[in-house]
C-alpha cells in the first residue's frame, strides 16, 4: 500500500527537480509571469473540478491522498495543477533553447 503523503512528496520533489532545470539553464521560468499562470489554471481547472466532483464525474481514492475536502477533490489538486503549470513552462522555455542553438 502505498502511504498517503506520498503522493504529495511526489509532487514537491518534482516541482523541485523543475526548479532545479530553471536554476541550472538560466530559463527565468519562477517569478511573476509564473505566478500569474498559476493562478489562471487554479481558476480554470479547479472550477472543473468542483463541477465535476459535486455531480460525481470522478472522484479521488482516499487512499492515496491526505485528506478529501468537500465536494471530492483532495488538497494535492492544487499543488498538481501548479506543477503541471511550472513544468509545462520549463519545458516550452527549455524547447525554445534548444531549437534557437541547434
Amino acid at each position: 500500500m502505498i502511504p498517503p503523503f506520498a503522493y504529495l512528496a511526489a509532487i514537491g520533489l518534482s516541482a523541485i527537480g523543475m526548479a532545479l532545470v530553471d536554476r541550472r539553464y538560466h530559463l527565468g521560468v519562477l517569478g511573476r509571469p509564473l505566478v500569474v499562470a498559476i493562478v489562471v489554471v487554479e481558476i480554470v481547472y479547479l472550477a472543473f473540478d468542483l463541477l465535476g466532483s459535486a455531480r460525481g464525474w470522478f472522484e479521488s481514492n482516499p487512499d492515496y491522498v491526505v485528506a478529501i475536502v468537500p465536494p471530492g477533490i483532495p488538497p494535492e489538486e492544487p499543488l498538481l495543477l501548479a506543477f503541471l503549470t511550472l513544468f509545462s513552462v520549463t519545458i516550452f522555455r527549455l524547447a525554445g533553447r534548444w531549437t534557437r542553438e541547434g
